[in-house]
């Protein structure tokens, strides 16, 4: 369960097109369902992600994405996952810049199981 990509996740957390379309290899061997932003404030429903993963009970809570320039709230989701019992993984590829440069702390992301990361990002 990942960051919808019109919301700004990333294909790789899987993504079907309004009509079904699965367009990433996630969404073809994976079931995925994602959660979105509030199109009124821009943010994570962080209620309306948690009522959806108590419902689809995912394996693999994502947090992270391509394009959402907000904060992550790294306890909420870990809350989330827990209460789902779901591993939470989070995809910091496109902010490991901000990372290297100490202008983020590794230890905010402490809440979460895994951390996957890219060296080829270009930001």
């Amino acid at each position: 369960m990942g960051l919808d990509t019109p919301s700004g996740g990333n294909t790789s957390h899987g993504y079907y097109t309004p009509h079904g379309r699965k367009v990433s290899s996630a969404s073809i061997f994976f079931e995925s369902l994602p959660y979105k932003v509030n199109p009124q404030t821009g943010y994570i429903d962080y209620e309306k992600l948690e009522e959806r993963a108590l419902d689809f009970r995912p394996k693999i809570l994502i947090c992270g994405g391509s394009s959402y320039s907000r904060e992550w709230d790294y306890g909420r989701f870990r809350q989330t996952a827990d209460k789902c019992g779901a591993v939470l993984l989070c995809d910091m590829a496109q902010i490991s810049g901000l990372i290297a440069a100490k202008a983020a702390k590794l230890e905010d992301f402490s809440p979460t199981s895994i951390i996957s990361t890219d060296a080829g990002q270009e930001s």
